[in-house]
């Protein structure tokens, strides 16, 4: 029986039920993958000389690769890779076999990445996160950097739009801490309905979307904060190069329970002032935030272009205004996380498991 790194884990890592269960489902997975075989074009796997191993996918593709390669690499194989009785007991062409879980498009992108060779580019974002979890797996965090790097460069996918959302629900079931906090932070963008998550809602599960939801209810609040902190119009506070405009002092219907409605410009004013749709409209609107809210003052301040006052204000000082609005608004969100209870969780469960194959190399397979 050959050596199955995930049925090692199940059997060995005294690990909490949802952990237990997510691994056994890994598993189902990769014997429903065996037993179809469907895959219509598999990847060639990279040709290399003298590969003393083969790593296996879970379609059944070998990848011959070099021992110390893999090593070098990754501190799980290394372990691994230095008692050989846990995995010798299959060989094909004379080379030991590791069965992994992973498919053969994923190992040929990770293979690409050990070698001095064009990488193997991933499809889709959601496969570069399936990638990404891989590396965390297997510990190979030069890799997982690697890749980290091609997707902030723009040679890798990226999440675009509303994708986010299923990319938030990949990257916690993965324990992807940056990607989690990068994803939750596009959402942000977008009202999060049915109609937004689409086919994106199947990879949430209900802890996964109260975390989400948490985490924007907590954005909302400290968002509202920060805005009405530029509803200051005394100097040196930045709003107070706007104090002056006509339209503020004018008779006017328009009526807004804030001091500063009568001293600043209306139009700013509703562009700081968006507290009761953040309130009661967090899930069907999108949120006012740094990406997002230059747009708005452009919008609301042309709405506004008979207002030589203004303009004038605009040209002198408006870009450094709009700087320090967004830099604000940036450093409220920070102060906002998704991940904090995953990354203890995580951090535990990969230690057990990675304690499994370093304590205990022997184990009967049936």
């Amino acid at each position: 029986m050959y050596f199955d790194v995930d049925e090692l884990f199940t059997r060995l890592t005294p690990l909490k039920a949802d952990s237990v269960l997510s691994l056994v489902q890994e598993q189902e997975n990769f014997q429903a993958q065996v037993n179809l075989n469907t895959s219509p074009t598999l990847p060639e796997p990279l040709d290399v000389l003298n590969a003393d191993l083969i790593i296996r996918s879970s379609d059944l593709v070998n990848f011959r690769v070099h021992n110390p390669v893999l090593v070098m690499a990754s501190p799980f194989f290394r372990d691994l890779l230095s008692f050989p009785q846990s995995y010798e007991s299959e060989t094909a062409d004379g080379l030991p076999v590791i069965q992994l879980s992973e498919d053969a498009e994923l190992l040929n992108s990770l293979v690409s990445m050990l070698y001095p060779v064009g990488l193997v580019i991933p499809e889709s974002y959601d496969k570069v996160l399936y990638l990404l979890a891989a590396c965390q797996k297997y510990d190979m965090a030069h890799v997982q950097s690697l890749i980290r790097d091609e997707v902030s460069c723009g040679r890798f996918p990226a999440p675009v739009g509303t994708e986010a959302f299923r990319a938030y629900a990949i990257a916690s079931g993965k324990g992807l801490i940056p990607e989690m906090e990068n994803a939750a932070r596009q959402t942000l963008d977008y009202p999060m309905t049915f109609e937004t998550l689409g086919e994106g809602l199947r990879f949430f599960d209900g802890s996964v979307l109260r975390d989400l939801v948490r985490f924007r209810k907590g954005c909302r609040h400290n968002l509202v904060t920060e805005l009405q902190s530029f509803l200051n119009f005394y100097a040196p506070a930045p709003s107070s190069i706007w104090v002056g405009c006509p339209e503020a002092t004018a008779p006017s219907q328009w009526n807004l329970t804030l001091p500063a409605a009568s001293v600043l410009p209306k139009w700013l004013c509703r562009v700081l002032s968006p507290i009761n749709d953040l309130k009661s409209q967090v899930f069907t609107q999108p949120l006012t935030t740094p990406s997002n809210i230059r747009g708005k003052y452009l919008t609301a301040l042309l709405n506004h272009g008979d207002c030589n006052f203004c303009l004038r204000v605009h040209v002198k000082g408006g870009l450094t205004f709009c700087a320090e609005l967004e830099s604000k608004l940036a450093q409220a969100l920070e102060k906002v996380h998704t991940s904090l209870p995953l990354l203890s969780r995580y951090s535990e469960f990969n230690s057990l498991r990675y304690a499994a194959i370093v304590v205990n190399p022997r184990v009967q397979l049936t």
